[in-house]
């Protein structure tokens, strides 16, 4: 029980770092991402092909995080040029559509569940301390020690900066903030890289534990959301605890034999729940306010 307490807590690192991703996407830019995963995989794929060429592993992943940026900022400028006067609903099928054909180009590219997996560097599965028997591995306080830091510190940069107000200005009044003078393409298309290159460093750093094939990693978009649900895209502090609590259950799962090989489904039972929950609760008020 306890390995998969400090397995969960390792995932759970993780999930809260996409889910992060998730929600500044939308609070700086306001847009639902369904296509993160798949960048981040991506740049990711970038790394490991780069890595199997025999290239240095940290210069590698700097490659593999431009990479991400890169993309991740293509799509953000197209968003900008293109889609910047339609409703959030349209501009998440844009996404939708992109997580679509990223998919099956890293497929294409990188083989599926079977045939492409591949090997990627794991410089933190060294033990970290123990915990009676259990080895706790670096990745988990890595993961969580990373989580917590962009969770601090986007909240100092938004609430005690001068880009951290422009940034607000960008979310929520885009048009007025290009009036006063803020540069809102650039400042857009520039958070969109910054995500881009976070998620592929997510990635890298989950893929030794999920086996490294492009397919499973494009998924996880599915529990990045579940996560941002459970901060109601908007907190970062919830968010984080969401991440570390479906970690968890996810752990926890995996040590009952009778739901076992059901724990890939955690997230969308999450979102099911969650969603029932908000729509019950707008029945409710709305039926108090006739």
């Amino acid at each position: 029980m306890l390995n998969s307490v400090i397995a969960g807590l390792t995932s759970g690192g993780v999930y809260a770092l996409l889910g992060l991703c998730v929600v500044l996407t939308y609070r700086l830019v306001a847009v639902v991402n369904f296509a993160m995963a798949a960048v981040g995989s991506m740049g990711a794929f970038v790394m490991v092909s780069l890595t199997d060429t025999g290239l240095n592993a940290w210069l590698a992943l700097l490659v593999g995080a431009v990479a991400g940026a890169a993309l991740a900022a293509l799509l953000g400028a197209v968003l900008v040029r293109w889609f910047g006067e339609h409703d959030e609903r349209t501009k998440a099928a844009v996404t939708v559509g992109v997580y679509v054909a990223l998919m099956a180009i890293g497929l294409r590219l990188f083989g599926n569940t079977t045939s492409g997996a591949r090997r990627f560097p794991a410089p933190f599965d060294a033990p970290a301390f123990t915990v009676g028997s259990v080895v706790v591995p670096q990745s988990v306080l890595v993961s969580l020690a990373f989580a917590v830091l962009i969770t601090v510190g986007v909240g100092l940069l938004l609430g005690r900066t001068r880009v951290g107000l422009r940034l607000q200005a960008l979310s929520e009044r885009p048009s007025t903030a290009q009036v006063v003078g803020i540069p809102a393409p650039r400042l857009a298309v520039a958070v969109w890289a910054a995500i881009g290159a976070i998620s592929t460093l997510v990635i890298v750093l989950v893929a030794p534990r999920l086996g490294g094939d492009f397919s499973t990693l494009g998924k996880l978009i599915n529990t990045a959301l579940a996560v941002a649900m459970l901060g109601a895209f908007r907190s970062l502090p919830l968010t984080l605890a969401g991440g570390v609590i479906l970690g968890l259950l996810e752990g926890l799962s995996a040590s009952l034999e009778a739901i076992q090989q059901y724990r890939g489904i955690v997230p969308f039972l999450v979102i099911l729940v969650l969603l029932w929950w908000r729509s019950r609760g707008e029945v409710w008020d709305t039926a108090h306010s006739r």
